[in-house]
């Protein structure tokens, strides 16, 4: 039973896990949700490959990983920018006019049984790939 204001565990009404959701940010709710339902984070792993090359410099960056491995609120994060690039019915190659000294992007998705690589040069990001593309720089960054 729970006895104070932390002390969140199975006997905890799912109205106060909405509350603390709705003020606390969707990630934590997700992640509340998934660990009251019985469903282990886990079960949902994708692994991301992510590339950038080109530039003025030439210098390659490149991350891989797994969302087993991040924290409950990252591997939220990140299966929303997924769903919300719409990434697995992205072409494989989105086409960009050639223009010296720009990136050049290739992200791979992969969970379950099935993967998918989207290649894509600076110019041509899409509006709905922006926010991962910029996450996964992030991410490469913070290494």
């Amino acid at each position: 039973m729970a006895t104070g204001w932390c002390d969140l565990d199975e006997t905890t009404p799912t109205s106060i896990l909405v509350l603390l959701g709705t003020t606390l940010g969707f990630s934590l709710l997700s992640c509340a949700f998934y660990s009251r339902q019985g469903v282990a984070i886990e079960d949902k792993a994708m692994h991301v490959s992510f590339e950038r090359s080109g530039g003025f410099a030439g210098i390659p960056m490149s991350l891989s990983m797994d969302s087993a491995t991040l924290s409950c609120n990252d591997a939220t994060h990140l299966r929303q920018l997924v769903d919300n690039a719409d990434f697995f019915n992205l072409p494989e190659t989105i086409p960009a006019p050639a223009q010296p000294d720009r990136f050049q992007y290739k992200i791979t998705v992969q969970e379950h049984d099935h993967s998918h690589t989207v290649t894509v040069g600076e110019a041509a990001v899409p509006t709905n790939l922006k926010p991962l593309v910029n996450w996964l720089m992030d991410a490469v960054r913070r290494r």
